[in-house]
């Protein structure tokens, strides 16, 4: 059985043009994340205090990437996995700023106004020497921020002594959207580069 010239080209261009639907979907959602989705901010560690900035982009940490066992959790730490999906509410503080207040495998349900869930994927799971504190290291989505080209000494310099906090869109579902970051008190938002 062969396929015509004809079918071949139209049975290619209808992949590309698959191809290029799906591309365009995942650009529409998460330029409409971050413009819609419930903007929060978070207090941000710096990963490698050394060399914060590795050529035009910046890797972030937060007090939610390490969650440990005291702070509310629907199901036991020690049944989670690497690369589970894992959903963290965080809950707004008198500061403004969002910090951990449950885990839980699944979406939860009765989420008060002054809280949000973000959904995250279980990077490692430690437990201490005498096996009474466990800690779980989730990955959000945003623990990069990408500068624009030329910016990221200048960005670096101002960075050194001041608080940072991250800007981050959070959608319904509990998927977050990196928008930027409040430096010294002063907003750097930069268009997203998908």
């Amino acid at each position: 059985m062969s396929i015509t010239t004809g079918k071949y080209w139209a049975l290619l261009a209808g992949v590309a043009a698959l191809q290029t639907g799906f591309l365009g979907k995942m650009a529409y959602d998460r330029v409409s994340l971050i413009a819609h989705g419930r903007e929060i901010t978070l207090n941000v560690i710096p990963v490698d205090p050394r060399d914060v900035f590795r050529g035009e982009y910046v890797v972030l940490g937060y007090d939610i990437s390490q969650l440990k066992s005291g702070i509310g959790a629907a199901a036991p730490l020690d049944s989670l996995d690497r690369g589970q999906t894992i959903y963290a509410t965080l809950q707004q503080g008198a500061d403004g700023v969002w910090a951990g207040k449950g885990l839980s495998l699944t979406y939860p349900t009765g989420i008060g106004a002054n809280e949000v869930v973000l959904k995250g994927l279980v990077r490692n799971r430690f437990v201490s020497a005498g096996g009474r504190d466990e800690t779980v290291s989730v990955r959000y989505g945003i623990e990069s921020y990408f500068v624009p080209e030329g910016t990221g000494r200048a960005l670096e310099e101002s960075v050194r002594d001041k608080k940072i906090e991250a800007i981050v869109a959070v959608g319904a579902d509990g998927t977050a959207a990196l928008k930027g970051l409040i430096i010294g008190g002063e907003r750097h938002v930069d268009p997203p580069l998908l």
